[in-house]
């Protein structure tokens, strides 16, 4: 029963992710104003019955029932993702402030990758969120290790974005700090090489198998998923080989 609530919830939370990822980078409309979720195409008010979480994009075939516009399928796919990051959270994490930790950095980490990919920039309220939830997990875990971690990342990135200007945001050094103290040194270390694999694919596969190192492509995204799924090996696994060195 728990860990239904636990889901429940994680989807409910997961609506709300949705109205930041539209609303926070934009101008004219506050996550509080309007009070109320609205069709972005007609602009009308969403009732509560057409606002169920994960139910109602089902029910509603992805469209919206007043003017047919066709829903996002990542409105859906950030319900489900996020209500089942929670679930997993719930099973990997016994101590209750490393799970609550855990679901409000992955709830952050899941608005980063969509604004991200939208506007090609990382607010800086989401990277304060992840610093608060790694900065828990670190008094939990080894502070100090944690800490020097999050220092490494932070200005391993930051000489990256002074050397290639134009190419890497102060979002992404910040995020990388961030991670930084969430993870300790040896995840950080695989954070950061499979975020770079994974950008490297993607901005082959977008600029169809050329190699152009001009192309400018969000590196938040793959980030945040790298950062997220190593965190959790990590307390799956306990990288047992690692802990013989700290």
């Amino acid at each position: 029963m728990w860990h239904i609530l636990i889901f429940v919830f994680g989807a409910i939370i997961g609506s709300f992710l949705n109205v930041v990822i539209y609303r926070l980078p934009r101008g004219g409309v506050t996550l509080w104003i309007p009070p109320y979720s609205f069709c972005p195409n007609c602009r009308k008010k969403i009732h509560w019955f057409d606002n169920i979480p994960i139910l109602s994009y089902i029910l509603l075939k992805g469209k919206c029932r007043y003017c047919g516009w066709r829903i996002p399928i990542r409105y859906f796919l950030v319900e489900v993702v996020n209500a089942s990051g929670y679930l997993l959270n719930s099973f990997v994490f016994e101590d209750p402030f490393k799970m609550v930790s855990s679901c409000l950095i992955l709830s952050s980490l899941i608005a980063i990758t969509f604004i991200d990919l939208d506007t090609m920039l990382i607010p800086d309220s989401l990277n304060l969120l992840v610093l608060v939830g790694g900065l828990v997990i670190a008094l939990r875990s080894s502070f100090l290790e944690h800490f020097l971690s999050s220092l490494f990342a932070f200005f391993m990135f930051l000489l990256m974005h002074r050397i290639y200007k134009g190419g890497m945001g102060m979002g992404d050094v910040f995020l990388a700090g961030s991670l930084g103290m969430m993870l300790g040194f040896f995840p950080m270390i695989l954070t950061v090489l499979a975020a770079s694999f994974s950008g490297i694919i993607y901005a082959l596969v977008k600029n169809k198998g050329k190699v152009d190192m001009k192309l400018k492509i969000p590196f938040g995204p793959f980030l945040a998923t790298s950062g997220y799924i190593i965190f959790i090996l990590s307390n799956i696994l306990r990288w047992s080989v690692w802990q013989e060195f700290f």
